[in-house]
């Protein structure tokens, strides 16, 4: 099981950014890595950043927000990070009189509140603003939101790269940053329980204070919101006066926000990443899960290490096929094909049913290519470790030390209310040492350290 903040939670319930990844966040990300310059302005921007001195910064410029500093937002940030299952990031208040909020960094990411967002917002709308940049750090747009902000602050002026090769970049990085924040506002809403609190967030930014409470018309707000997204689809001239007025902006209008929350509730896609959600506050397997790839994400890549993200993604299912039709740049035990139940129709963000069979189809030579080292000194899997999932413990670890297997042992994991629960002694995972992902008809020195976690009734 994995920790976050004191709350347990099993591997497979590592949240799915495509739960409330906005259709269009993913396609201008897309656009945005398709354009020529991109590489060269990544390389250009990570050879001249530095998050460590970003966190400097914040330390010596700043307040950071703590158990022992502005306590009630700490604990605000606390609860949403439990609920979106990511370690609590740094939180620091600065002085701007802008009602304002943003996430950087990349691998220690933190969040920043003005003192202008607390003269404006309440505080029972501070949690929706905390979920909106917690949502950023699970949807991973972070390092490249910190990427856009740095190039399109002027700081690529520094870089000796032509502007042929800059301004695609920096017009791409609007758009996508924009659209970042349609998914962030859905992660919003899940921890909310619902789109009212993100609307009235935007309606805060539109205009509304703490003073200004009584003559609040959420109803009003929206149908000018209906009227802006109705104006600018009329015609090709007003579309056009929509895109020169705001494609330079970095976040999309307050309005367009609204709408887009409140539309977005009323879909089925709602209906199923709230099923997600809510199933990941009990600690629960949802009934259906997003894909998160596409049918070449997975490709070249090593059977072992597709297993493990397949797994984080909460896909127990999954069955290897050997193949000896490599090519040139596919090397041994590396997937050549991903299919979902047998087809290789699908798209990502698409929804399928959490027990759907994922097949990997992966490279594998002739059975003499094996290594008779390993075949001498090991002993062979007599089954994969998706086979595991699921069956009596007992009967799996007399099958190790039946096996050959000198160091086994089980590991009981407190999860369960209910003795009468059908997963009382059901294996959660298999160990072989410090892998949790291994193949059927893999070699396994005899003694590795074997550890069967399954599941068992909590003690008083």
């Amino acid at each position: 099981m994995i920790s976050y903040n004191g709350l347990w939670r099993y591997p497979f319930m590592a949240m799915n950014q495509n739960v409330f990844l906005h259709e269009t966040d993913r396609a201008a990300m897309d656009a945005l890595k398709a354009i020529p310059g991109f590489s060269q302005v990544t390389k250009a921007f990570m050879s001249g950043w530095s998050e460590k001195m970003m966190y400097m910064e914040n330390l010596a410029s700043y307040v950071r927000i703590s158990e022992d500093q502005l306590p009630r937002y700490h604990a605000m940030l606390k609860e949403i990070s439990e609920k979106l299952g990511i370690e609590t990031p740094d939180l620091f208040l600065k002085l701007d009189v802008l009602p304002n909020a943003y996430t950087a960094g990349d691998t220690k990411p933190f969040i920043v509140i003005t003192s202008g967002l607390l003269e404006t917002i309440p505080d029972e709308l501070i949690p929706c603003v905390l979920a909106h940049e917690c949502g950023h750090i699970v949807c991973h747009h972070v390092l490249y939101r910190t990427m856009g902000s740095w190039i399109l602050s002027g700081a690529m002026a520094l870089i000796p790269l032509s502007a042929a090769l800059i301004w695609p970049v920096m017009n791409a990085f609007r758009r996508w940053m924009r659209c970042s924040e349609l998914s962030a506002d859905r992660a919003a809403v899940l921890c909310m329980g619902g789109p009212d609190q993100l609307i009235e967030m935007c309606m805060r930014f539109a205009g509304f204070t703490k003073k200004v409470n009584d003559e609040m018309n959420v109803e009003a707000f929206m149908k000018q919101a209906e009227e802006f997204s109705q104006f600018t689809s009329d015609n090709v001239f007003n579309k056009t006066m929509e895109h020169l007025r705001f494609s330079q902006a970095t976040h999309p209008i307050h309005a367009v926000r609204a709408y887009e929350c409140r539309k977005w509730t009323q879909s089925e896609d709602y209906l199923l990443a709230k099923e997600y959600f809510d199933a990941y506050q009990r600690n629960e397997k949802p009934s259906r899960l997003p894909v998160s790839w596409n049918k070449k994400s997975f490709t070249g890549r090593s059977t072992k290490e597709t297993m493990k993200a397949l797994y984080d993604l909460g896909f127990e299912h999954i069955a290897l096929t050997p193949s000896n039709q490599g090519s040139l740049f596919i090397k041994e035990n590396d997937v050549l094909e991903t299919l979902i139940n047998g087809s290789g129709d699908y798209q990502e963000g698409n929804w399928i049913d959490a027990d759907a069979k994922i097949e990997l189809k992966y490279y594998l030579p002739d059975s003499s290519a094996l290594s008779k080292k390993s075949r001498s000194t090991g002993i062979s899997l007599k089954h994969s470790s998706a086979w595991y999932t699921g069956r009596p413990y007992e009967e799996s670890e007399k099958e190790f030390v039946k096996a050959g297997f000198r160091d086994v042992r089980s590991e009981a994991v407190y999860d369960l209310d209910d003795p009468a629960d059908e997963r009382r002694g059901r294996i959660i995972r298999v160990s072989l040492g410090n892998d949790t992902v291994f193949r059927q008809g893999e070699f396994v020195a005899p003694d590795v350290e074997i550890v069967i976690s399954y599941h068992d009734i909590r003690k008083d």
